[in-house]
């Protein structure tokens, strides 16, 4: 086949050397094509005109047809993604291009599958970046265009570091979240040098053409005038016309072959020498749908038994430098007290005396152990009108997100305690990582949370009854929850929860701060994940649209300390006031959090008129106007959960430092 080496030859126009944004600083053909760029001396390999799958290869990357990669077909609605950076042309976005091995990817200590997280050194770089974009953003935001999709793409960003630093992952999703990640951080870099370089060259064209900026991708593009205005404004273009549009006295300065990526990655991903390639999620040719899917939130897999960890040799066992795989991130700076804490025993009362707090419906137990309900939704739910008749079935569903906390205490003997705790633990990453990255559409009731913390048989189940129950724990939990929660035969000393390295001997009678504090975050887990799937189910118009969707999710996110994500998984417990949000003691705390937490509700049907605007502290004796409005949206809360889940609402408990 002919290329444009044979097809042409360097040309001038008699007294007009001048390259216009018809002619060709550099020349190449793909089949009947000739693409000529006005601006640039190469010509990229177009992979625009065919349908392909944008689909992520072993690096979590869309391979040829990644706009993050390679230049794409222009398109008016992702203008700016001409500004995308090129690989390795600015040294300060590094780690925008970098991939994860399993060196980088942490198991926490005790754990049996292969769920962890990003390494913290490298999560520290991503933060960076991000800060260093936020600080970019600052001075632009009040620029004509561009507001809203930064805002998005910021919050979004700030969520995905999140998620990478706390939420457990097995090692396929962290590297789709990792390149997830990455492009969203490049598009804010593109987007902020849209708003501040390119869109005022489009708006106010140059009298004469800018050298074309050597750090943005470029584009292709099949439009004389886009061609044009790109050329003037310095961006990288290429012009694709057929050959028959080619005049004969077009300018040329250098016919080149097309340039071939040579560090892209186009293999499919495996693991042990095993495809297990992500799905195909959009197939077409280049344009708006290829730019919008590349842009899209990946939802994880998790059909798939993690790889177990295998248990660590006796020589392993005895020394405390041997890491796991991938290296066991450092832990924080509390462990070793930590570790006699939870050690240490007894914690208060006789270990076989039940609750006497009374069973009735509504009512749970008065022990040491629970943590204390915040007295504002404590007060709402003992108002709550609690008819059945008020209450929409099928649109929530009412099962419990996480294990209901009173099981734990609810025990008739030490050692089934310790085997509840320890399947939990056990479980917990990889229930956290199903819920966070693709929640199941049902979730178990008390009864099925109690069988699956007694450990429920691997083998088939058999016709009696409570194998019926067993078997529909698990379908909602799934084989590799159930594989992961079998008891604690043949465990390891040590369990770590949040940072924490727990002795597994501990947990048959737990220290009273342990296992308050195991309960404590299983409620505020329950309330944060009912809150969320409320607010879906009540304002669903608020979740139509990606964009819709980060927003709503920003201010929820809003209520609870930190502002970027509702799971909590490898962080220390809270350390101070600030960290306790809504149940803050001191008031100037927990405005911001409470002020979020009406804003949410305040759209939904029938909420009060007072939360369409936010508290503030009037320093009257008790601040009673603030009071009065937390009162009310606590009582709105507190019915309209109960109206749609049927039972009572996951309550706010307060939590004591340790």
């Amino acid at each position: 086949m002919a290329t444009a080496v044979t097809r042409f030859k360097p040309f001038t126009r008699p007294d007009d050397p001048k390259i216009t944004s018809l002619d060709a600083q550099a020349v190449a053909c793909k089949g009947h094509w000739v693409i000529t760029s006005p601006n640039v001396d190469f010509v990229p390999e177009p992979h625009i005109f065919e349908e392909e799958d944008l689909q992520p290869r072993a690096d979590g990357r869309f391979g040829l047809v990644d706009c993050f990669q390679w230049p794409q077909l222009h398109d008016k609605d992702f203008e700016y993604s001409v500004c995308i950076p090129r690989k390795d042309s600015l040294p300060s976005l590094d780690i925008a291009w970098y991939t994860p091995t399993l060196e980088d990817f942490i198991i926490p200590t005790g754990a049996k599958f292969a769920v962890g997280t990003l390494r913290d050194t490298t999560v520290k770089q991503f933060e960076q970046l991000y800060q260093f974009l936020r600080s970019r953003h600052h001075p632009l935001q009040n620029r004509p265009i561009g507001k809203e999709v930064l805002r998005h793409r910021i919050a979004a960003a700030r969520h995905e570091i999140t998620r990478l630093r706390h939420h457990p992952l097995v090692f396929r999703d962290l590297v789709a979240f990792v390149a997830q990640l990455q492009r969203t951080l490049l598009d804010i870099h593109a987007l902020l040098d849209y708003v501040e370089i390119l869109y005022p060259l489009l708006a106010s064209p140059p009298s004469k053409p800018v050298r074309a900026n050597p750090t943005w991708m470029g584009c292709f593009t099949r439009n004389t005038e886009v061609c044009e205005a790109l050329y003037f404004a310095g961006v990288p273009v290429w012009l694709v016309r057929d050959e028959e549009f080619i005049s004969p006295t077009m300018n040329i300065v250098r016919p080149v072959r097309l340039t071939f990526p040579d560090n892209i990655v186009r293999v499919m991903y495996s693991e042990r020498g095993v495809s297990k390639p992500f799905p195909s999620i959009f197939r077409g040719p280049g344009g708006l749908l290829r730019h919008y899917h590349t842009r899209r939130r990946y939802e994880g897999t998790l059909a798939e038994r993690p790889e177990p960890v295998a248990p660590p040799s006796a020589a392993q066992s005895s020394s405390s430098q041997q890491p796991s795989r991938g290296g066991k991130q450092a832990t924080q700076k509390q462990n070793r007290a930590a570790r006699v804490k939870a050690s240490a025993g007894p914690s208060r009362m006789p270990p076989l005396q039940k609750s006497t707090g009374g069973e009735a419906k509504w009512e749970e137990p008065v022990l040491p152990d629970i943590p204390k309900p915040h007295t504002l939704f404590d007060s709402a739910w003992r108002k709550a009108e609690k008819s059945m008749q008020r209450v929409q079935t099928g649109r929530v569903d009412p099962g419990y997100r996480f294990p209901k906390p009173t099981l734990f205490v609810n025990v008739s003997t030490p050692e089934r305690k310790k085997t509840y705790l320890f399947n939990w633990l056990s479980a917990r990453p990889l229930w956290i990582s199903q819920v966070s990255v693709r929640s199941p559409s049902k979730f178990p009731s008390p009864q099925m949370w109690r069988d699956f913390l007694n450990t429920i048989d691997t083998d088939q189940p058999s016709s009696t009854r409570s194998a019926s129950t067993k078997s529909a724990v698990r379908d909602i939990l799934g084989e590799n929850i159930i594989h992961v929660a079998q008891g604690y035969a043949g465990a390891p000393e040590e369990i770590e929860w949040r940072g924490m390295q727990v002795r597994v001997s501990s947990l048959s009678d737990p220290p009273l701060w342990l296992i308050r504090s195991i309960l404590w975050e299983l409620y505020e887990l329950n309330f944060r994940y009912e809150l969320y799937a409320l607010d879906e189910v009540i304002v669903p118009h608020l979740w139509t649209t990606d964009e819709a969707r980060v927003a709503r999710q920003g201010l929820l996110y809003s209520i609870f300390p930190g502002g970027y994500g509702l799971l909590m998984w490898s962080e220390p417990l809270p350390q101070e006031p600030r960290e306790l949000g809504l149940c803050a003691s001191s008031m100037e705390i927990a405005l911001p959090y409470w002020n979020s937490f009406f804003e949410l509700l305040s759209v939904w049907p029938e909420a009060p008129p007072g939360l369409q605007h936010p508290a503030e502290l009037d320093g009257s004796s008790g601040n009673s106007a603030f009071f009065e409005q937390a009162m009310s949206a606590s009582l709105f809360y507190i019915q309209t959960a109960f109206d749609f889940l049927g039972r009572q609402p996951s309550l706010p408990r307060l939590f004591q430092f340790v």
